[in-house]
């Protein structure tokens, strides 16, 4: 009947409306969660750069750090090599000076034995090397101080190496009084 199709077709039209505001409601729905969805992966990205910034940003300090610290230690390593290089070049001076006094001592000793024995130390090759004098050879015979002439000659002038002055005597002593050459520094020989 013509009452049954209408009521049919209004039911279909409202079916199709219900279809349609469905269709519209879940589609704005899911644009929704889409946009929601993008806003939380971007603040989750934000959130993750920010975080990697951070980090990258600590591991550069850290890095700068370990880089001046690695400049520090090898400023370091320099000025000890310097250092050591120094001390090792005022080792090799001092053990220098020791061998050549040494030699010295050697050399008077050498001379005051030739002298007991009643030899000529003029022809020894271990006088002075400033050369010989007057006064060095007027004080040959004799080993008394060439300057007081009281007590036994037993200090080695250096550097003419020259044993001409007694213990007393030495501090007032300032050139050999053989050579006139300037005293640098004396040494103690026991001649007993």
């Amino acid at each position: 009947s013509f009452l049954g199709e209408d009521i049919s077709n209004q039911i279909q039209n409202q079916m199709f409306e219900i279809d349609r505001f469905i269709a519209q409601h879940t589609e704005k729905i899911t644009t929704e969660m889409e946009n929601r969805q993008k806003k939380y992966s971007r603040r989750i990205a934000a959130a993750v750069q920010q975080d990697a910034i951070k980090k990258l940003k600590a591991k550069e300090d850290e890095i700068q750090k370990i880089g001046k610290l690695n400049w520090e230690l090898e400023e370091q390593v320099k000025f000890l090599a310097a250092e050591n290089q120094l001390w090792r070049d005022l080792a090799q001076s001092k053990e220098t000076a020791a061998n050549e006094l040494r030699h010295s001592l050697e050399q008077v000793l050498a001379q005051i034995e030739r002298q007991r024995q009643g030899e000529d130390p003029a022809a020894d090759d271990s006088k002075s090397y400033c050369g010989s004098t007057a006064a060095a050879e007027s004080n040959i015979g004799g080993r008394f101080c060439c300057r007081c002439r009281r007590e036994e000659s037993c200090v080695l002038l250096l550097p003419c190496r020259h044993l001409c002055v007694c213990a007393s005597c030495v501090s007032a002593v300032h050139v050999c009084p053989l050579c006139r050459s300037t005293k640098t520094a004396t040494f103690h020989i026991n001649l007993s």
